[in-house]
């Protein structure tokens, strides 16, 4: 496909303060992001389509135009709510909260267990958890992903997890050996309870009681941290060897791994712990990464009700990119050599009703290119360096899941000018249906290419040239995205079923005019808004004022006064 060597500026409109409504403004559609002539369905039927689980053919109302790429998009919860139907915030598994029920005595010395713990270089994962999930702002991503690209489709292009942001959130390691089991091992039963019992020391009956107890080849994060909880520099050599790998095997069931089982760990991540001395040798990183972007090609499923995966990781990343839309509270006592995780207070749900969902759906329906923070790492590559390995291209894998991961889909990401990407890689079987519970995709993987990624990294050639602009894209490249996606999740001519905006009381117009007092304050920036405590006092008032849903006279107080100090 095409690859344009000159750069275009992504239109814009200008910077003025969007209320929550059911349909862009007229200046973004005067601007070309939504084509003259779109079709939106009007003249088609208002329900979805009966076949949803067959293969995309043509057109889809509101796009994709272009059916080559997003092949599952019937099945996909965007199609349903642009028929007007919705789906309810998701669940989150989030088993980060369990992380602090696992208590050291501080009186007791553990240096011998910790330094394993430090050799593994998981210990980040210890303390950089979110402890409680953002439904909200997780489901209204999960709307935009799609599996087939494995990126996030906004109006203006694709953005996704990248391994650089993995690496410089996270802190872990994304380089070396791939979390896969060698070919030859037998994965039964028999398998497992051995595992089970030479990795910690457990009798073989004991580990398959402990498997037996729902089933599956798991074992209880509990189990495992009442079993090992008590281990100390006075326990025997033996006894802190195998409660580092209980606690680790713990680590990864609350943040990487976290399935829809709700509270175990699959007991098969023991063969990569086995040898204490090798565990930072493994690439965590990339493949925690795979296993979230399954995670959320079954969130994109109509039909599903739930999200595992390490969701901290996926709202730290939002927080990095958009903090412009969901207004992450940064954290002052923050350094530069931390996790990039740490930068931010997670945000709690405003609210779990559906509204809230739809309110930040509209956002980023009305979000535009230069919104975005597309680098974030830029300016601190010293501390958060960009990593070669970032410009992979090929298969990703933790165990049976096999992942594609496209650099060269979000190029803007890396400080570079977007250009066509090339066509996503085919599965050799797939089933992307509504129902997440029949989903499979089935990729080859060879785990050679994987060791040998210097080999299968983006050429320079096709890493286009650095931007002049944050969100700088080929003039062709617009033209082809929006042929190839979906480009908006609501319906420009309907407001959704559980959303009145035109009530002024109403919870999204609410959201809006708190917001826009919010957006006042962040632009004053922290020391002035510190140095006129009256006025910000007056701002919060208002906000509070706003969404407990009273009438408040003048809601833009802080702005104003903020002005009229600035023309003195």
């Amino acid at each position: 496909m095409a690859r344009g060597s000159k750069h275009h500026d992504c239109p814009i409109t200008s910077k003025t303060k969007r209320k929550f409504c059911s349909q862009p403004s007229q200046s973004v559609v005067d601007d070309g992001i939504l084509e003259a002539g779109v079709d939106t369905g009007e003249e088609q039927a208002s329900e979805p389509f009966t076949d949803a689980d067959e293969p995309l053919s043509g057109p889809f109302p509101g796009g994709p135009h272009d059916p080559s790429v997003l092949k599952s998009f019937k099945s996909h919860v965007a199609a349903a709510i642009w028929f007007n139907k919705e789906r309810d915030p998701l669940k989150l598994q989030n088993h980060s909260y369990k992380l602090t029920q696992w208590v050291f005595d501080e009186h007791v010395t553990n240096h011998k267990f910790w330094s394993y713990i430090d050799g593994s270089r998981l210990r980040p994962l210890v303390n950089c958890s979110y402890l409680i999930g953002n439904r909200v702002v997780v489901s209204a991503f999960c709307e935009r992903w799609q599996p087939e690209t494995n990126t996030f489709h906004l109006p203006f292009g694709e953005m996704t997890i990248t391994l650089d942001d993995v690496f410089n959130i996270l802190g872990i390691p994304i380089q070396g050996d791939s979390i896969s089991v060698p070919e030859g091992v037998r994965l039964d039963k028999t398998y497992y309870a051995s595992l089970l019992s030479s990795t910690l020391g457990v009798t073989i009956d004991e580990a398959k009681n402990e498997m037996s107890r729902y089933g599956g080849n798991g074992v209880t994060l509990e189990w495992l941290r009442l079993r090992f909880q008590s281990v100390s520099d006075d326990s025997s050599l033996e006894f802190i060897e195998f409660a580092a790998r209980g606690f680790l095997l713990y680590i990864l069931g609350c943040t990487l791994f976290v399935d829809k089982t709700g509270n175990r760990i699959n007991v098969i991540y023991l063969h990569f712990l086995r040898d204490l001395n090798r565990v930072g040798r493994y690439a965590w990183g990339a493949a925690g990464l795979a296993f979230l972007y399954r995670q959320l090609g079954l969130a994109s499923r109509v039909g599903c009700r739930q999200i595992g995966g390490y969701l901290t990781l996926l709202e730290a990343w939002i927080y990095e990119h958009f903090r412009n839309v969901v207004s992450p509270h940064l954290r002052v006592e923050y350094s530069e050599n931390e996790p990039r995780v740490n930068r931010w207070e997670p945000r709690k749900d405003a609210g779990l009703s559906l509204v809230y969902v739809q309110a930040l759906r509209q956002q980023l329906d009305h979000m535009q290119a230069h919104e975005v923070i597309w680098d974030p790492y830029r300016g601190h590559r010293e501390a958060h360096p960009l990593l070669e390995i970032t410009f992979y291209t090929g298969m990703l894998k933790c165990l049976d899941i096999v992942e594609p991961y496209y650099p060269d889909r979000v190029l803007r990401q890396f400080g570079r000018v977007q250009t066509i990407p090339r066509n996503p890689y085919t599965p050799s079987r797939v089933r992307r249906v509504s129902d997440s519970k029949s989903y499979e995709v089935v990729y080859e993987y060879f785990d050679g290419l994987w060791q040998r990624w210097r080999d299968h990294v983006l050429a320079d050639a096709n890493r286009s040239t650095p931007v002049k602009f944050s969100y700088d894209c080929t003039p062709e490249y617009l033209s082809w995205y929006q042929k190839i996606t979906h480009p908006y999740v609501q319906h420009p001519d309907r407001v959704s079923a559980a959303v009145d905006s035109n009530e002024e009381n109403h919870p999204l117009q609410r959201i809006s005019r708190a917001l826009c007092i919010t957006q006042s304050i962040v632009d004053v920036g922290r020391d002035d808004a510190i140095r006129q405590p009256m006025k910000l006092y007056e701002a919060i008032e208002s906000i509070q004022h706003i969404l407990l849903g009273d009438q408040v006279q003048n809601t833009r107080t802080y702005q104003r006064r903020r002005r009229v100090q600035n023309n003195e």
